[in-house]
């Protein structure tokens, strides 16, 4: 019976030792990580882009200070914010390609400085536009497009993807990769190790100007005037008349510049009641042109008989 315990007791000690020296052999393991499933981006019955309930909470990508596409004279100086989808995000990392699918929201916000305890420097203040970038080559032809939801005057659930012509032209010549400005995102260029992003000159914002009203409660008016309301960046912008007027793209701003008599509110003074001055947010499109009015009883009466006050 000893000798059989002893064995057993030998046996044991065996098996324990194996066990101990596979562990001891195998190479070391970190957690593993479980792929998510990609979210992808969802449209209302009429196409239009849904903004994602959780925007705020993607992954921050890259930021900048007064960045502006535009030619024309300089606008107010805003920071940006760009923020990533996460599994679009994780995709990228791992493969330095954007997927199907991928979004990218841009926040804009106003400087502000001069609140204490802070004695110098600036920040972010009040968010004057949420914009989206969005590859889905099942919805859109050309695989990305851009939408603007808004900002000051509050931002909408929903947006329809901007004209060809305003944004996607400029990305597809100048992104550094597959349609997004990667050379203004260094920080994700580096997570997917593609090396430090090549950011070209440097950019010397310069001070909003201060002077003429804002014209169309900021709208933009090549737009406007096409039927459609979206607000215009308030870096990029042209004076015309002792008025200021806001565009979606330097596209925009350059078909105004070129025929600003069209674009431009028509009328320098009330038409309902004449020789009233105009307060720039009272508008009303007619016929594709941009009419101001004094007073909402001014526009009122304007659209129950718009015959009566243009004349052909």
């Amino acid at each position: 019976m000893k000798r059989w315990a002893s064995g057993l007791f030998v046996l044991l000690a065996m098996v324990v030792a194996a066990v101990a020296t596979a562990i001891c052999a195998a190479p070391a393991q970190g957690p593993q990580r479980t792929p998510e499933a990609a979210i992808r981006p969802h449209y209302d019955p009429e196409g239009a882009l849904q903004l994602p309930p959780d925007y705020r909470r993607w992954v921050f990508v890259g930021s900048s200070l007064g960045l502006s596409y535009t030619d024309g004279q300089p606008g107010m100086e805003m920071f940006h914010e760009t923020l990533m989808e996460p599994t679009a995000y994780q995709h990228f990392v791992d493969t330095g390609t954007f997927r199907e699918g991928t979004m990218l929201a841009l926040i804009l916000h106003g400087v502000g400085e001069g609140v204490l305890p802070a004695r110098r420097g600036r920040f972010g203040a009040g968010i004057h536009g949420v914009e989206m970038a969005v590859k889905d080559s099942g919805h859109r032809p050309e695989g990305w497009a851009y939408y603007n939801f808004g900002g000051m005057d509050g931002i909408r659930s929903t947006a329809r993807a901007m004209p060809k012509e305003t944004c996607y032209s400029c990305h597809a010549e100048h992104a550094q990769r597959d349609n997004v400005f990667l050379q203004f995102y260094p920080m994700l260029a580096e997570a997917a190790r593609l090396g430090q992003a090549s950011t070209g000159a440097a950019d010397t914002p310069a001070a909003a100007p201060a002077g003429p009203s804002l014209a169309v409660r900021g709208l933009d008016p090549v737009l406007l005037v096409a039927g459609r309301e979206e607000r215009g960046k308030a870096e990029i912008i042209a004076d015309h008349k002792g008025r200021r007027y806001q565009f979606v793209s330097e596209p925009n701003r350059k078909t105004f510049v070129a025929d600003a008599a069209r674009y431009s509110i028509q009328n320098d003074t009330c038409l309902v009641v004449r020789g009233a001055p105009l307060d720039p947010d009272l508008f009303v499109v007619h016929e594709g042109r941009i009419y101001g009015f004094a007073t909402a009883d001014c526009v009122s009466q304007f659209k129950a008989r718009p015959e009566a006050f243009v004349r052909p």
